[in-house]
């Protein structure tokens, strides 16, 4: 119980102060703000106070420039000046009224500027209406309101200064503590959490001691299941030899080595109990082969065929003693003339030895000079011989001689020695058969004789007798072999019944571990439900804080100061995310369900790769970084190069994070076996001491794990590197001297794919694209640079087809020049590359020729500055060269390629294609998309952009889309199952006349390296789903349909399509959102982050509240729904929502935690329109907005 307590009380209060500290900060940082409005409204105060005073000596001073001039012109500012004070006042008037001194102070000055303006409009009267001149004194009779406005303003003023700095000490105020009230609250959260998480380990530990022995037995069972979770199929089929699987040593985790060893106490029963159930069925199947009357050779053969068989022998030789006391042989098996010797006297060779000696003798490595092994095609040497004695009541008989080319195990051994007896029963009884045989025909004989000699029966009567006498000893010996053979037939009865026994037991343990591998699938069950509802209520705050961190960051109205504030909190959440991944990544390493993508690394990128990323961290810290490869490493290793380089970051992170002073090195060698790289990070920092070292691979754990140490971080850097080097079939060694640097050591295998093979359960995919190491891209300059051609520059009206030729040959250019006027085409020629962009930018022709090989710059650079800027980027270009560059020109954008030299009839085909492109109506795109809402949100804007769009929901639809269908362009949504997609994508590419189709691959999802190489092999280009996803995708088909930007600008008129995204950005305006969600911050920053899009926001705390919601406000077009909530949570609320005709179509985007595998499909079965997982990205939540309700603009 104190357990349950100490962990609801730690997770309690940590929760409570994480809690308490956000809403301190959101209460902070509100007042902050308040303060800051009230700060500029005074400011804005003391402004209209002065234009105010402004406009009366505006007033004033037309009122003199008419009275001294008399010109109408004067008369109309003053006009102007009166009509503005009177706004002016009024817009004062609200400003003040948190003031009771400023307002009477308003009043007065109402009362002196309205005696000011009478005695102005006084004078001017005078002389507009009576045409007289104004004197001096009447002049002068205005001058004491106007000094009075004076004071009144200057008064006001300075009260409204007052106050203004008052404010400004306020937010002062605020902006001083809030920093300290966060970053306390955080300190003694962590603090609390550690303590009562050692507290609950000393419990837990405590527990632990005190279970009962019944308890101990209990929970080795349960850690034996764990170690035999993966094999439970094999033990089932009766494969327990589980040692070597390498698959199953890296799923243990930190404790592979006590299961292991219990995974081996396991092994060694059950090979115990095959091996004694092959011993036994072994023995009984040659006693059934010994069964019957057979002559000595036939029952030698059947002896000598079952015994190679079982001890997998390749030469044989049986040999048994005869009455000359020698041993003769009687059968052999495989055993060549020339190898063989028919008789051996007792103690000559190993045979004779064996039988003298009665005991096994077993030679090994013999040497190439002796035995042969025949077959058809040549010879072989046995390298090991075994000669067992045959005895009958150990008595010996005979000899059994084996050869092989392997060694034998200690259960063939074993197996001979058990079978010994048995022989010798079987030859005994053979022999004494033929005795038998050989006393019945003596007898046969004897009796004809008797017959024909009928006389001389009773002379030797006497005889006869001794002789019968000797036959029925021969009977009753023959009747002693019989009760031998059934003593024999009962003790195979007896461990045949024991046999049984043992399989009964074997069963019986099979059902007991079948159930404790279901309670050990509910405990890692109940392991992952918790980590997923922790990571959740960590997600939920987290959420909140790195929105509004986001908000405040990117605000216009905070300084400098405030905005790394929130910066430094933003940076805070992310490093709180990253700790909740690495806890669970560590679980999934653990679970086993840690998948790794192998890859062709060269290692050089990962030494750059970390000499880039750690050369600015010890040069920050005076640290000198060395990177030591090797000459004889290999260059290239087959590897997973994202968990490599995790690994390789961690280990470095920490030796620059414990070294203060000296250097760091990267240490990259071969071991001699050539099959495993050496990666040895060495520091000259604090070191670790001997007692320490087993401890810092531990998760959670440091070598200094006091409250007062020097050295931050979660302690959980080594533990997964250690487990991740495992996955990769290698290892971490550490070699530490306290006080002088520690040494770690990461072993890899040349080639990790081929130990993971035996590991890992094969999936038929498609091959996975390598990247190379690509050096520096050749370039194709020309030395030469020709003079320049005529061409139609300087004679180009409005309205004509322009094409520019970019070709350095001016012989060949003159003739495409000729050709291409018979086509009613005007002509650029350029015969630079450099000089081609200048053109092409300036006359933006319809097409364009281009060269590979040019003066300054070759047609790859001329084509990759075409196509990066945007007003050139849509002309279609034509390449030419006599280079074979077909695929690479195809791939940067070109309409085709052609190989130089070419005929007239190629030059029709060029123009035909040009003509094509730039006279082909709508372009035609295909999207390939399992939800049919994005789909059509897709094809809407796509088709305001003059882009016609076809809709496929799988792979046949796609294809049969493509083949019936002109499609210029393929857009690939990859939210529809991977391994689909990928089939869509190979299909495409390997259907004929399709190999060339653009494809663009459309993901909401972050790829891996792994899977993105893999998708490149397929696909021209990949865009991930965010609130600008859109744009991009226009801009990637516009490339590839080589839209003209001219022709597009005049559809888009025409069919009224999106104008620089701003009716995509309207899809939103005026839009009313639901949002469910228990926690008052997520829905606060959720409404800040959606009000900048012009949405409307209406609250509910919960399911039901959720519900009456919507049942009274139908002007709702979306709900966000939190999926945990209390009362009634997400899941519940969308089956009420659907139960419903009215909301029966009303999108509802999920919204819940990641951890959990499967909350899409839970979230789409009971009812959600989409899913979207915390913390929520707002560019992704904008998008999917966007697509569920463009139909409602």
């Amino acid at each position: 119980m104190n357990f349950k307590n100490n962990l609801l009380y730690g997770l309690g209060i940590s929760m409570l102060l994480l809690l308490l500290s956000s809403a301190a900060s959101f209460i902070s940082i509100k007042n902050l703000i308040e303060s800051t409005k009230m700060v500029r409204e005074s400011n804005a105060t003391i402004q209209n106070l002065d234009n105010v005073f402004s406009l009366v000596k505006d007033a004033e001073t037309s009122q003199r420039g008419y009275l001294l001039s008399g010109d109408e012109a004067f008369f109309t500012p003053y006009e102007n000046a009166k009509a503005k004070i009177a706004q002016a006042i009024t817009e004062l008037n609200g400003d003040i009224t948190h003031s009771p001194v400023q307002v009477k102070n308003l009043e007065q000055l109402k009362v002196n500027i309205e005696a000011r303006i009478t005695i102005l409009d006084r004078n001017l009267n005078y002389k507009r209406v009576k045409n007289q001149d104004v004197t001096a004194e009447q002049l002068l009779s205005g001058k004491k309101y106007m000094d009075a406005t004076r004071a009144t303003v200057s008064a006001m003023q300075t009260e409204e200064e007052r106050t203004l700095q008052e404010r400004t000490d306020t937010m002062n105020t605020f902006a001083s503590y809030t920093p300290f009230l966060i970053i306390i609250s955080a300190l003694l959260a962590i603090t609390i959490t550690l303590v009562f998480f050692r507290k609950v380990m000393l419990d837990f530990n405590e527990k632990t001691k005190l279970t009962t022995e019944l308890e101990e037995k209990n929970k080795e069972t349960v850690n034996r299941l764990i170690a035999i979770e993966k094999v439970t199929a094999q033990i089932s089929e009766g494969d327990y030899d589980i040692l070597s699987d390498d698959n199953a040593q890296h799923s243990l985790g930190n404790v592979a080595a006590p299961l292991n060893r219990m995974a081996q106490s396991l092994q060694s029963s059950f090979n115990s109990l095959e091996e004694k159930e092959w011993l036994s069925t072994s023995i009984a199947q040659l006693n059934d082969r010994m069964m019957g009357e057979k002559n000595v050779n036939v029952l030698a053969a059947d002896i000598l065929d079952h015994i190679t068989a079982k001890t997998n022998s390749h030469v044989a030789a049986l040999y048994v003693q005869q009455e000359d006391t020698r041993l003769h042989l009687e059968g052999s098996f495989a055993l060549s003339a020339s190898d063989s010797r028919r008789v051996l006297q007792v103690g000559e060779g190993i045979v004779g030895q064996a039988f003298q000696s009665r005991q096994h003798i077993v030679v090994e490595d013999i040497p190439n000079d002796e035995t042969t092994i025949s077959f058809a095609t040549g010879n072989t040497k046995p390298r090991n011989i075994v000669a067992v004695p045959i005895t009958r009541y150990n008595i010996p008989l005979g000899v059994l001689e084996l050869a092989s080319t392997h060694e034998y195990t200690p259960l063939q051994l074993e197996f001979l020695s058990s079978v010994a007896g048995n022989i010798g029963l079987a030859f005994h009884s053979s022999q004494s058969r033929v005795r038998l045989q050989e006393l019945l025909e003596e007898t046969q004989a004897q009796s004809e004789e008797l017959q024909s000699q009928h006389a001389e029966l009773e002379n030797i009567n006497t005889e006869l007798e001794a002789q019968s006498q000797k036959l029925l000893a021969s009977e009753e010996e023959l009747r002693v072999q019989q009760e031998e053979l059934l003593q024999s037939n009962q003790e195979l009865e007896e461990r045949t019944s024991l046999l049984e026994e043992k399989n009964a037991l074997i069963e019986e343990r099979n059902i007991d571990i079948q159930q404790k591998s279901l309670e050990l699938e509910q405990s890692t069950k109940y392991k992952s439900e918790f980590l997923a509802n922790m990571s959740h209520e960590l997600r939920t705050p987290l959420n909140s804080i790195l929105l509004l961190s986001k908000l405040m960051s990117e605000s216009d109205d905070l300084d400098e100061q405030y905005i790394e504030y929130a910066e430094v909190m933003q940076s805070s959440g992310q490093g709180l995310l990253t700790l909740i991944d690495e806890i669970l990544d560590l679980s999934k390493i653990e679970s086993g369900k840690m998948t790794l993508e192998f890859n062709d690394v060269p290692l050089n990128e990962v030494t750059a790769d970390m000499r880039m990323l750690f050369s600015p961290l010890a040069k920050d810290k005076n640290l000198e970084l060395n990177i030591e490869t090797d000459s004889e490493v290999v260059p290239m290793l087959r590897t997973d190069k994202l968990r490599l380089e995790q690994i390789l970051k961690n280990l470095l992170s920490n030796a620059i994070k414990f070294t203060s002073e000296g250097r760091i090195t990267l240490k990259v060698s071969q071991d001699e076996s050539k099959e495993k790289i050496i990666f040895k990070v060495i520091d000259t920092g604090i070191g670790i001491a001997k007692d320490k070292m087993s401890l810092v691979f531990e998760a959670f754990q440091q070598a200094d794990g006091s409250t007062q140490r020097k050295y931050g971080g979660t302690g959980l850097g080594l533990s997964i590197s250690r487990e991740l080097a495992r996955l990769l079939g290698g290892k971490i060694t550490l070699e530490s001297t306290e006080g002088k640097g520690s040494e770690f050591a990461l072993i890899v295998p040349v080639d990790s794919e081929k130990i993971q093979d035996a590991q890992q359960e094969v999936q038929p995919e498609a091959p996975i694209y390598i990247p190379e190491t690509k050096p520096q891209p050749e370039r194709y300059i020309s030395d030469r640079i020709p003079e320049s051609i005529g061409d139609d520059r300087d004679n180009i009206q409005a309205g004509d087809k322009v094409i520019l030729i970019i070709e350095d040959d001016t012989a060949f250019a003159k003739i495409l020049v000729d050709f291409s006027r018979t086509k009613n085409y005007k002509v650029l020629v350029a015969v630079r590359g450099d000089e081609g962009i200048e053109m092409a930018q300036h006359f933006k022709p319809l097409a364009i020729l281009l060269d590979i090989q040019l003066p300054v710059m070759d047609g790859w650079q001329v084509m990759e500055a075409l196509k990066s800027n945007a007003e050139t980027k849509p002309i279609p270009v034509h390449i030419m060269s006599s280079m074979k560059f077909r695929q690479e020109s195809l791939l940067r954008g070109a309409v085709d390629f052609i190989n130089k030299p070419f005929a007239l009839e190629q030059m029709q085909e060029i123009f035909k294609k040009l003509e094509n492109v730039l006279t082909k109506g709508p372009k035609k795109v295909l999207i390939v998309e399992e939800n049919e809402q994005h789909a059509k949100a897709l094809s809407y804007f796509l088709s305001a952009n003059n882009i016609n769009t076809d809709i496929a929901n799988n792979v046949s639809d796609s294809i049969d889309a493509l083949q019936n269908r002109e499609i210029d362009c393929v857009i690939l949504d990859m939210g529809v199952p991977d391994r689909t997609a990928y089939e869509t994508l190979e299909t495409i590419k390997q259907n004929k006349g399709l190999e060339q189709l653009p494809i663009i691959v459309f993901t909401g999802k972050n790829l891996s390296q792994g899977e993105e190489n893999r998708i490149k092999k397929y696909a021209d280009s990949i865009v991930v789903k965010t609130a600008y996803s859109y744009q991009r995708i226009l801009d990637e088909a516009g490339l590839f349909l080589h839209l003209v930007e001219e022709k597009t600008k005049k559809n888009k008129q025409n069919n009224g399509g999106f104008e620089n995204l701003g009716e995509l950005r309207n899809i939103l305006k005026d839009k009313t959102v639901l949002i469910a969600d228990d926690d008052v911050r997520n829905i606060f920053s959720l409404t800040k982050a959606l009000e900048l899009h012009g949405m409307k926001v209406v609250p509910a705390m919960d399911g039901k509240e959720a519900l009456n919601t919507l049942k009274n406000d139908p002007t709702i077009d979306v709900v966000l729904m939190d999926m945990m909530m209390p009362e009634m949570d997400g899941y519940d609320s969308i089956r009420e929502i659907r139960s419903m005709p009215q909301f029966k179509n009303l999108p509802v985007l999920a919204v819940t935690s990641k951890a959990m595998m499967g909350d899409r499909e839970k979230c789409i079965a009971v009812g959600a329109s989409d899913y979207i997982s915390k913390p929520v990205d707002i560019d992704q939540l904008i998008s999917l907005l966007r697509v569920w309700l463009y139909d409602k603009i």
